[in-house]
């Protein structure tokens, strides 16, 4: 007779040994960024400057306006509203704007530079936020101060721009003299492009 312990098939569990869950190291950039209500703050700046600048580029675009249009209107009120009209479209669409410029400003904040400077502790800025803010709250406010209509009136106004950049990135300099040849390219040229596009507004 069979044995009844050997009646029942002897079962052989094979274990796979487990291996660590691998967890991909991914960088915070987030952690590297400017703060955001630094960026809140340097757009409603600008806005604000470029707001000031409404009635002087409402009444540069009303002196452009040739006589035999004004002529064909004949009601200086028409003309005045379509003006404003006007004034506050530009301002709607240059609000588009500066949002796009510091949003793309905001990516390579992150991205190119991911080192920052802490200021009282609290507030991270960056080297492309120190770019966006030269580039944009300065001339706004010269504008503002002396009634220029085109800030490009400016002497050395094209240099000031590639000049800004450099010397933010000199600023920084500690953040990026690890870099490789080609990463280096990459920042300067993002640096000054991101400077160089609001000359061309």
């Amino acid at each position: 007779m069979n044995n009844p312990d050997n009646a029942k098939e002897s079962e052989t569990v094979l274990r796979m040994p487990e291996a660590p869950p691998i967890e991909a190291e991914i960088p915070s950039y987030e952690s590297a960024s400017t703060s955001r209500a630094l960026w809140i703050t340097a757009y409603v700046v600008v806005m604000v400057l470029v707001a000031l600048r409404l009635p002087l580029i409402n009444q540069n675009l009303t002196s452009q306006v040739p006589a035999d249009v004004r002529s064909e209107l004949g009601d200086d009120r028409l003309l005045s509203l379509s003006m404003t009209v006007g004034t506050v479209l530009f301002f709607l669409l240059y609000a588009v704007i500066m949002c796009l410029f510091f949003s793309l400003a905001g990516v390579l904040d992150k991205r190119v530079i991911p080192g920052k400077t802490v200021i009282g502790g609290r507030w991270k800025i960056g080297a492309f936020f120190v770019v966006a803010v030269l580039a944009t709250v300065p001339l706004n406010l010269v504008s503002v101060v002396f009634g220029l209509v085109q800030p490009r009136e400016l002497p050395g106004y094209w240099l000031y721009f590639p000049a800004v950049a450099l010397a933010v990135l000199f600023f920084f300099r500690r953040h990026w003299v690890g870099f490789s040849l080609s990463r280096l390219v990459l920042t300067v040229l993002s640096a000054v492009g991101l400077s160089t596009v609001v000359s061309l507004g």
